[in-house]
């Protein structure tokens, strides 16, 4: 595969990951809801954080502006996105075709997406974490809505022009 290729290959994962982001982020800002840490609400950086507190603890987790774990949290959902969306990416190309209809790309993205919540948050990180500290760091339905744009966002940007 050309390097060309490559980088156009892990375009739509780097929107996905930034769709991710966003809409969580603004979810979690807007809901101010209790988190799986006593006295933390949530906010723009406790999705984030809560990814840092996975792999570093429960001290990781923050409400507030902690460089350190943002930076950590957003280098692993980036990570996370460029896997998982690189497979995502050639389900729906396998499914649709190159450069498919946005709308069948889109609604395909989704189920991708809403896949991968189920896979990557509801079992794999609930597993991991005893407090489901990733999955309760915004309202229990913020996940479900940004791992839908995740995949809507990955869909559309497979999809032709």
């Amino acid at each position: 595969m050309s390097d060309k290729k490559l980088v156009a290959g892990l375009v739509p994962s780097l929107w996905a990951a930034a769709a991710l982001l966003v809409t969580t982020g603004l979810i979690a800002e807007i809901s101010a809801t209790p988190t799986a840490v006593p006295g933390i609400t949530s906010s723009t950086w406790t999705p984030v954080t809560s990814v840092t507190a996975l792999f570093f603890g429960a001290d990781s987790f923050h409400g507030n502006f902690d460089l350190p774990s943002i930076l950590f949290g957003l280098a692993v959902i980036v990570l996370t996105s460029i896997i998982a969306g690189s497979l995502a990416t050639a389900f729906i190309t396998y499914c649709l075709g190159w450069h498919p209809h946005p709308l069948a790309a889109a609604i395909l993205g989704a189920a991708c997406g809403l896949a991968a919540e189920i896979l990557l948050i509801n079992l794999l990180c609930n597993w991991l974490q005893p407090d489901n500290g990733i999955y309760n760091s915004l309202p229990s339905w913020g996940w479900w809505v940004g791992m839908g744009a995740w995949g809507v966002t990955l869909g559309l940007a497979v999809a032709k022009p």
